[in-house]
């Protein structure tokens, strides 16, 4: 499984040659399929045109880079931009999150993915910066009704229920110095 917040900046290398096509600048997702469309390429120099290149050829991605086979595998997004894969994207990260009976959860902060099946696993939750330094972020996995708007993600009590905390915060800290202390 990866995490969109560390997959930017990975640099993408094509493995006919070992030659740097560029790094990734964003990731596309289709939020109606809960899919991984595409990842979108930045090159550095004076050719400032848009890349991407769709999760269907990707080679592997890995926590260092991502491969390709081929260089071809690069696409001009101008040229591909009108294909059906990019009719229904559109940004998840900071829609706010709610469940159907109208408890706001929070934020979408990180999207989580596994790239073998094309799949959107997770939205990591923020609750507030607050929270977010004391108890961590959560993750809500994608089961059960979870329903991507424009403007908002809707999920069911299920999701809810399966949400879990990533182990970050403050309080986790704590609580695990205090284990540690205890068995000493």
């Amino acid at each position: 499984m990866h995490r969109y917040s560390e997959v930017l900046g990975l640099p993408v290398i094509c493995a006919a040659d070992g030659k740097n096509l560029g790094i990734i600048k964003d990731i596309i997702f289709c939020p109606k399929e809960k899919s991984v469309v595409a990842f979108l390429i930045e090159r550095k120099g004076y050719n400032i045109r848009k890349r991407v290149v769709f999760a269907s050829d990707v080679l592997s991605l890995g926590k260092d880079a991502l491969i390709v086979n081929d260089a071809d595998d690069v696409k001009d997004l101008k040229k591909v931009q009108n294909r059906p894969e990019f009719k229904d994207k559109w940004d998840i990260l900071g829609l706010p999150i709610y469940t159907k009976t109208g408890e706001d959860l929070g934020i979408a902060k990180d999207v989580l993915f596994d790239l073998r099946h094309g799949k959107i696993d997770g939205i990591e939750v923020s609750d507030g910066l607050l929270q977010d330094i004391v108890k961590g972020r959560s993750v809500l996995p994608l089961i059960g009704k979870v329903e991507f708007g424009e403007e908002n993600i809707l999920v069911d009590s299920e999701a809810v229920e399966e949400m879990m905390e990533t182990g970050g915060g403050i309080k986790n800290l704590i609580e695990g110095n205090k284990k540690v202390q205890r068995k000493g």
